[in-house]
């Protein structure tokens, strides 16, 4: 009997039958779509292809591909690469290996994909995976071998910073094919805007072999930003003396960036060094540089120096803008300069520049600071009447004033009122809301706190969980704390060194010194040094429970790392130590001494 097909019966070889005598139904003709125009070639299917290619490898063993062959593999790659995930088994079972290690055969793939990101990423990460670097990479060949491909700085320009830094790597290293200077510079601007200098030097590399290395000026001043950026500015400086040596004046942003960060680590010989160079290059600093370097000066607590350098530039006739003042505000807010402050707001918008979101927060910020709430909530509201409206910056500034003076239940109105009017809340957010909440004892708010904070898509930080693990440990709830240190570790995360003394504290407290002094052993095979109170709490507690050679033994750690006992500690031991007991006497001289 034959099966079901579409409600009519059918034999085994799919032929239609009929009832009783009628005649057989001709054969079904195909959809009008998919009828074939007369005199028009339809492309092969991609099974048919891979057979050819199967055949075609088979019947030339000697390895001589045909260029017909390499666009078929082309294709078939291509619709893999856009169609399925996971491709590469298919891919490496259709295509013979003598095809894949063809040069031509990336570079028409690529050609068929791109710019389209995921499917052109997915081939080159194959590339990448599973097959060496082609004999004509960049350090085999003179630079510039391969043509370029079109699509390839289109693509680059719509990639992430870190994705378009391991696509540029991958078409370097396997096809010698690099991004134009142009889309160079781009990304790499991008990735500072990411501040991730790391990626600069990356994109760098991936360009060494191109034809347009070294680059031009706007590539040697992304690479100085780059060094400031990662600690490293007497790099940068280097490479700006070079450029300028070979005639290309340093780039304004990379001068400002480089003085900003020997301003900052204290190094105002370079400083003088940077700003000297532009000079003799022929470039005036700007207000960018000067601002960078009263930013650093502040920064580094030389308030006084900052102050010098800002009067200085306004007697040389410096056109002094809104960033400036608002630099200078802030800094004198934090210097408890008041009156200074003031004066120097006023002389801003007597000069028609409207006070910016950043100086209305350095000022609610020292208002909250001093406590004085009033004129914190005063200046707050007057920067919504001026036409600025609130952020997640803002309201952060409003949650942690409250927080640190304990005004946690103002703190969650400000934090139910960023809800009610669609303001995201971030992960400071609720990092400041439950280390507040922590602060004043309300530990299972802070929880739900951080239930909330989980279950939005944000991922928490050590600054969410090192409150909550010291709170629980406070309120005896050590199980509780080592689970949360398991999920940070789970996450990737490494708790902070306090929070492991919490943990020690937290075992003593509840009379689980043996756990505490397990706790201590993982922290010392860790290289993790313990505070001196870690010590003194779990040898006080050790000598309460009557347990005097792991008192002791945990003193002569204490010793070696060269922390001194406590007086209180030292009583407890003592009281515990029988002076006529010849095992425990040697040890009475070391610890007497120790507490003096």
């Amino acid at each position: 009997m034959g099966q079901l097909c579409g409600g009519r019966p059918t034999t085994k070889s799919g032929q239609l039958h009929t009832r009783r005598g009628q005649q057989t139904a001709p054969p079904l003709a195909p959809p009008p779509h998919r009828r074939r125009r007369q005199g028009t070639a339809m492309p092969p299917p991609r099974f048919l292809i891979a057979r050819r290619l199967c055949s075609a490898s088979a019947s030339d063993p000697a390895g001589t591909l045909t260029p017909s062959a390499v666009s078929d593999a082309a294709d078939l790659a291509a619709a893999a690469a856009r169609r399925a995930p996971c491709f590469e088994s298919r891919l490496l079972s259709q295509v013979p290996s003598g095809v894949l290690s063809d040069p031509d055969f990336a570079r028409l793939t690529l050609s068929r994909l791109l710019p389209a990101p995921n499917p052109s990423l997915r081939f080159l990460r194959f590339l990448s995976s599973h097959l060496p670097a082609p004999s004509h990479a960049p350090d085999a060949a003179p630079a510039g071998a391969s043509p370029p491909l079109p699509g390839v700085d289109q693509l680059l320009r719509r990639l992430p910073p870190q994705l378009a830094a391991d696509a540029a790597d991958l078409l370097a290293s396997h096809l010698g094919i690099h991004p134009s200077l142009r889309t160079l510079n781009a990304a790499s601007r991008t990735a500072l805007r990411a501040a991730r200098p790391d990626l600069v030097f990356r994109l760098f590399s991936a360009f060494s072999s191109s034809p347009d290395y070294p680059g031009d000026a706007t590539t040697v001043g992304c690479l100085a930003r780059a060094y400031a950026a990662q600690g490293r500015p007497l790099d940068g400086l280097h490479l700006l003396r070079d450029a300028a040596r070979r005639g290309s004046p340093p780039p304004a942003d990379a001068a400002a960036d480089l003085a900003g960060a020997f301003a900052a680590d204290g190094n105002f010989a370079k400083v003088s060094a940077t700003l000297h160079l532009m000079i003799a290059a022929g470039c005036t600093p700007n207000n960018v540089v000067y601002q960078r370097i009263i930013h650093g000066l502040f920064g580094r607590g030389m308030g006084e120096e900052a102050l010098r350098v800002f009067r200085e530039i306004k007697q040389r006739g410096y056109d002094i803008n809104r960033i400036m003042y608002t630099t200078v505000i802030h800094g004198l807010f934090k210097m408890r300069r008041t009156r200074e402050a003031q004066q120097m707001w006023d002389e801003m918008v007597d000069r028609g520049f409207e006070p910016n979101e950043y100086a209305y927060c350095s000022l609610v910020s020292y208002y909250f600071k001093a406590g004085d709430f009033e004129k914190a909530r005063k200046v707050y509201d007057e920067m919504l009447e001026k036409g600025l409206k609130q952020t997640t910056v803002t309201c952060n500034i409003l949650i942690k004033g409250f927080c640190v003076n304990e005004r946690v239940y103002e703190a969650l109105e400000v934090f139910e009122e960023m809800s009610i009017k669609g303001i995201e809340h971030d992960v400071i957010t609720y990092n400041t809301l439950i280390r507040g909440l922590c602060k004043v004892g309300m530990l299972a708010l802070a929880m739900q706190m951080y239930e909330w904070l989980a279950s939005s898509g944000l991922e928490p930080t050590v600054s969410t969980f090192s409150p909550l693990i010291a709170t629980m440990c406070k309120e005896g709830q050590v199980d509780a704390a080592v689970d949360l240190i398991k999920s940070m570790r789970a996450k990737g995360l490494e708790p902070l060194v306090w929070s492991n003394d919490s943990i020690i504290n937290g075992f003593c407290k509840i009379g689980r010194s043996d756990e505490g002094m397990a706790w201590l052993a993982g922290m010392l095979k860790n290289n993790i040094k313990p505070r001196q109170e870690t010590f003194n709490t779990l040898v006080e507690s050790l000598s309460t429970s009557g347990r005097v050679d792991d008192a002791l033994l945990i003193l002569d750690i204490m010793f070696k790392v060269g922390f001194q006992l406590g007086r209180l500690a030292c009583t407890i031991l003592v009281d515990k130590l029988c002076p006529d007991n010849v095992s425990y006497s040697h040890q009475l001289d070391n610890i007497l001494a120790s507490s003096q």
